[in-house]
C-alpha cells in the first residue's frame, strides 16, 4: 500500500463540532486522536 502526500485540509474532514471522520476510511474518530483507531492511518 502506498502512502501519499495529502494537503493539510485534505487529512482531517470535520464531522459536527467535536468529531472528525477519518480520511482514509471515513469511520467517526476523536479530534485529537493521532492514530485511526479503526484503519491505523496517522491523522496529523
Amino acid at each position: 500500500m502506498s502512502e501519499k502526500k495529502l494537503e493539510k485540509d485534505e487529512e482531517k474532514i470535520l464531522f459536527g463540532d467535536n468529531s472528525l471522520v477519518c480520511f482514509a476510511c471515513g469511520e467517526k474518530i476523536e479530534p485529537d486522536t493521532n492514530i485511526c483507531p479503526y484503519c491505523k492511518t496517522p491523522i496529523k
